[in-house]
């Protein structure tokens, strides 16, 4: 039985040798992440988004190489109707669209872009308009750290990779 085991364990050790987690390259993404303007429409989760993304990030210098661009469209619908055929649920749908810039000297020029979907549940009170607002208001400020969350995630997978592919 032991005899097994032994082979088992090493190809598994052997198959996690070239894997090397994002937080040894925590200071080449950091130097990455300084270097990062943030730019949006104007729109509200947009605007929510952006702060929060500042929020998680380093700082930024006065050099600036990449630009973040971020365009976001939300929409709300009716999510659970019970037997009566009554809503009694909403959902926020918040898309983002992302693209990534490289700063040069003639123009800026689009080198990732990707687009991250949140949906969101909040609860419809009948009759009490203020709570339902509340709870709107609150999906809201869910789905816009749900979506910086996923947008820095893929941003970092992005530079980790480049940075990989650079060596």
């Amino acid at each position: 039985m032991r005899f097994f085991f032994l082979p088992f364990i090493l190809f598994f050790l052997s198959s996690c040798s070239g894997f090397t987690p994002l937080y040894q390259k925590h200071y080449i993404l950091n130097e990455k992440l300084k270097n990062i303007a943030i730019t949006t429409d104007k729109k509200k989760m947009s605007l929510a988004v952006k702060k929060n993304l500042l929020k998680q990030t380093p700082p930024t210098r006065n050099e600036i190489n990449y630009i973040i661009k971020i365009e976001t469209k939300t929409e709300t619908g009716s999510s659970v109707t019970a037997t009566d055929r009554k809503t009694s649920g909403y959902e926020v749908i918040s898309t983002s669209n992302i693209f990534l810039y490289k700063r040069d000297l003639a123009y800026d020029k689009i080198i990732f872009s990707f687009e991250e979907k949140v949906v969101t549940m909040f609860e419809l009170s009948p009759n009490q308009v203020l709570s339902t607002l509340a709870s709107r208001d609150k999906a809201f400020e869910v789905s816009a750290k749900n979506l910086s969350k996923s947008i820095l995630d893929k941003i970092l997978i992005y530079f980790s990779k480049d940075n990989n592919a650079n060596k």
